[in-house]
């Protein structure tokens, strides 16, 4: 099972990823391993329910955006890599969608003619997938503005990523990229009035028709994931 969960800030795409992580041991037998979740500057590195330390997000800040846009670049292609390695399944929160966007609106590298130019390296990840990992599902989380703003208040992030200002434009961006994905199996998730919880099940029941021939096996023989 693979899968990828884009949306802006806030839309709870990680916290969908836990709780759905939770329901694929509970109701298939599956263990979907780490909840790769590496694109939020300066959270790069660690997988839930591991964080990094202030002093740690204090360093990868002080690297240099060079740096910062080359370390990124190795993570995609890393993760990249690892769809078509021997891991069987695979769950990612936000990937080379979410890092163009960001790379473009705030961390200020991967432009035009640079070396880690995300127009170039964006659609040749995706190229890879859709290529060697075809049975991947693209899932767009996303809410309402109103739910979006809500819960930075509610609970904000310990170093939030996109301002108030700029929510319409960055759910635009996604749905964007989401429409343009070359990626076949797509999930739309609204998650304005559920829970993490309830949108996992949701997502849940809409995976069921994606699962793969490996996927139904597992099931029907609980402990062979």
């Amino acid at each position: 099972m693979r899968m990828i969960l884009v949306g802006g800030e806030y839309a709870g795409t990680t916290s969908v990823a836990i709780e759905f992580h939770r329901l694929a041991r509970e109701q298939l037998g599956i263990d979907l391993g780490s909840i790769h979740d590496h694109w939020k500057i300066p959270y790069t590195v660690t997988h839930y329910p591991d964080e990094i330390t202030e002093d740690e997000a204090d360093r990868f800040l002080a690297l240099s955006t060079r740096q910062r846009e080359a370390w990124q670049r190795h993570n995609l292609y890393y993760h990249t890599l690892a769809a078509v390695g021997a891991p069987r399944d695979q769950i990612i929160v936000g990937f080379y969608i979410e890092d163009t966007i960001y790379a473009d609106l705030y961390y200020r590298y991967g432009g035009p003619g640079e070396a880690g130019d995300r127009a170039v390296h964006a659609p040749a990840i995706e190229k890879r997938l859709v290529a060697l990992a075809p049975e991947t599902v693209l899932v767009h989380v996303w809410a309402r503005p109103e739910v979006i703003r809500r819960r930075a208040v509610d609970t904000p992030h310990r170093r939030q990523v996109v301002p108030d200002a700029d929510v319409e434009l960055v759910q635009e961006r996604f749905a964007g990229a989401v429409a343009a994905s070359r990626i076949a199996h797509k999930i739309e998730l609204d998650t304005s009035d559920t829970t993490a919880g309830e949108a996992a099940q949701t997502l849940f029941e809409r995976m069921e028709p994606l699962l793969t021939e490996d996927d139904r096996a597992r099931r029907a023989a609980p402990g062979s994931a």
